[in-house]
C-alpha cells in the first residue's frame, strides 16, 4: 500500500465498482453503486475526469468509478473481468498510477485527450514514461491514445510513436473541443476498441 500511495498522480476517485463493498460510489453497466470492485461482466474499466465529465460514457459493460479524487486508491479498483482500462482528462492521473504500479491486469490502456502535460509527476518521471515502461513488460500490452490536436498535453504521447515501441502504440486525432471529446468517441472506443480503430482511425486525419 505504501508504493500505491506514493505513486500517486492521477485521478481523484471514490472507491468501487461494483456491487460489493461499501467504499465509495461506482457507476457499473451506467449506474452509480457502491462497491470496491467491477462486476466480473465488465469489459472495460474507465476513469472519468474533473467535475464528472465523461461520466455520459456509462454503458453495460464498462465500468465507471464515481471519481471525488483523482489520488485514491480508486486507481487500483479491482477489474478483473476487463481487458481494456481508460481515462479521460483528469481520469489519465488513476490510469498512470494504475500502470506505474504494475496493477493493470488489463492489456490496453486508452487515454483520451489529457488535457494538460503532467511533466515529471509521477514517482519522479512522465506520463509517457510510465506509459512506455509498461509497454516494455509485456509485448501483448498496447497503448492507444485518442486526442484533439486543438486540445494540450498530447505532443509528448504522439511522440512515443518514434520510438522502438511503435507497433504497440495507436494514435488517433479527433476533431472537436476537449469537453465533446467523450460525446463524440462514445463509449464503444473502450467496449469494442479494434472496431472503433477501424472505422474512426483509418489513417492520422482528424476526424
Amino acid at each position: 500500500m505504501a508504493t500505491r500511495s506514493v505513486l500517486a498522480v492521477l485521478v481523484v476517485a471514490s472507491v468501487g465498482c461494483g456491487s460489493s463493498g461499501s467504499a465509495g460510489d461506482v457507476g457499473t453497466s451506467g449506474d452509480a453503486l457502491t462497491g470496491t470492485s467491477c462486476e466480473p461482466s465488465d469489459q472495460a474499466l474507465f476513469f472519468h475526469g474533473m467535475n464528472g465529465f465523461g461520466r455520459e460514457l456509462a454503458a453495460p459493460g464498462l465500468c465507471l468509478p464515481r471519481l471525488s479524487s483523482f489520488w485514491n486508491d480508486t486507481a487500483f479498483i479491482d477489474a478483473s473481468g476487463a481487458s481494456v482500462v481508460g481515462g479521460y482528462s483528469a481520469g489519465r492521473l488513476p490510469l498512470l498510477r494504475r500502470l506505474a504500479a504494475g496493477a493493470a491486469t488489463e492489456s490496453t490502456a486508452i487515454m483520451l485527450d489529457p488535457s494538460y502535460s503532467d511533466g515529471a509527476r509521477f514517482e519522479g518521471v512522465t506520463g509517457p514514461t510510465v506509459v512506455t515502461r509498461w509497454l516494455e513488460g509485456d509485448a501483448a500490452r498496447r497503448f492507444v491514445f485518442v486526442y484533439s490536436p486543438a486540445s494540450a498535453g498530447w505532443r509528448e504521447y504522439v511522440a512515443l510513436m518514434e520510438g522502438p515501441l511503435a507497433a504497440q502504440i495507436r494514435t488517433c486525432p479527433v476533431s472537436g473541443a476537449h469537453g465533446d471529446l467523450p460525446r463524440i468517441v462514445t463509449a464503444r472506443l473502450f467496449l469494442d476498441v479494434d472496431a472503433w480503430l477501424a472505422e474512426r482511425c483509418a489513417d492520422s486525419s482528424p476526424r
